[in-house]
């Protein structure tokens, strides 16, 4: 289990050049990777997004690549011929008009904006990509090592909380009995204040009633294997997220069931306490991978 958040750097030179790349996670609903290399470099963008890609399922994802090279660089140098020989024709015009007698001097000419323009000529840059991919793979390694770590304090405060909801709903289990009891009681006790006789199997019949509707026997089936299923999810590998906010969401709406159906104050609070646990495990779910 890995939360979303993280931090990786990793690196690697030769004589002549050094490659760092630095990955940085944070939570995001789904996959989203944002690479930022140098734009010499622009070609190794996918490269470096299938390597991404092969560690991280789900989050932002920001990655910086950043490239040094010490060693000799070729550059070349081109002359605008035309716009010099323009540059010179003015010149000389100039000279004459002012009535100056030294000639235009070269100096002054390619000194002039755009008639020399110089270029680094990249060598081969696919020698740099051995360089990126080791450090951006140091990373990845560097990043998920941090979100395991991450993970797994997460797993342990929502393994506690699911404890926490399971011995609740068996607290609720034990009451859903008295419910019923509860109901045929206060029923009892009215027509008695009133000093009503009603038929017998007509009394039972509406406690029957009573009972079918308030019984949370499926609830309770339904929240053991929501239990059930969330502790077996913790323990598989792989992105697990979404699946647990899908489970905590459908125990959220079963005890929400149980507490309409069992109009019983102690089954009442005994669900606040549990959607309580539950609203503390989902936000704790909302930052795993």
């Amino acid at each position: 289990m890995r939360s979303m958040t993280g931090y990786g750097c990793g690196g690697a030179a030769t004589p002549d050049s050094r490659v760092t790349v630095e990955v940085k996670t944070t939570n995001h609903r789904f996959r989203d990777i944002v690479i930022r290399i140098p734009r010499s470099y622009i070609c190794f963008e996918d490269p470096v997004r299938h390597l991404v890609q092969e560690v991280i399922a789900r989050g932002r994802v920001e990655v910086h690549v950043a490239i040094e090279e010490s060693g000799s660089k070729n550059v070349a140098v081109k002359v605008d011929k035309e716009l010099a020989m323009a540059y010179y024709k003015n010149l000389e015009d100039l000279r004459v008009f002012l009535g100056l007698e030294d000639p235009v001097r070269l100096d002054s000419i390619i000194c002039q904006p755009g008639v020399l323009v110089t270029s680094e000529v990249t060598t081969d840059v696919q020698k740099i990509w051995p360089l990126i991919e080791k450090a951006t793979r140091q990373a990845l390694e560097q990043l998920v090592q941090m979100r395991e770590t991450e993970g797994e304090g997460l797993k342990g405060d929502i393994r506690e909380r699911l404890d926490h909801v399971r011995k609740v709903c068996a607290a609720i289990e034990e009451e859903a009995p008295q419910v019923t009891e509860f109901y045929r009681k206060r029923l009892y006790d009215r027509l008695n204040d009133v000093s009503v006789v009603v038929d017998p199997s007509r009394l039972v019949g509406e406690i029957t009633l009573y009972a079918e509707r308030s019984d949370i026997t499926e609830e309770l089936v339904r929240l053991k294997g929501h239990l059930a299923r969330t502790e077996e999810t913790l323990n598989a590998d792989g992105p697990v997220g979404r699946q647990l906010d899908f489970l905590f969401q459908e125990m959220f709406r079963e005890l929400n069931t149980v507490g309409n159906k069992a109009q019983n104050l102690k089954i009442s609070q005994l669900v606040v306490e549990a959607k309580g646990e539950l609203e503390k495990m989902r936000e704790q779910v909302q930052n795993l991978e």
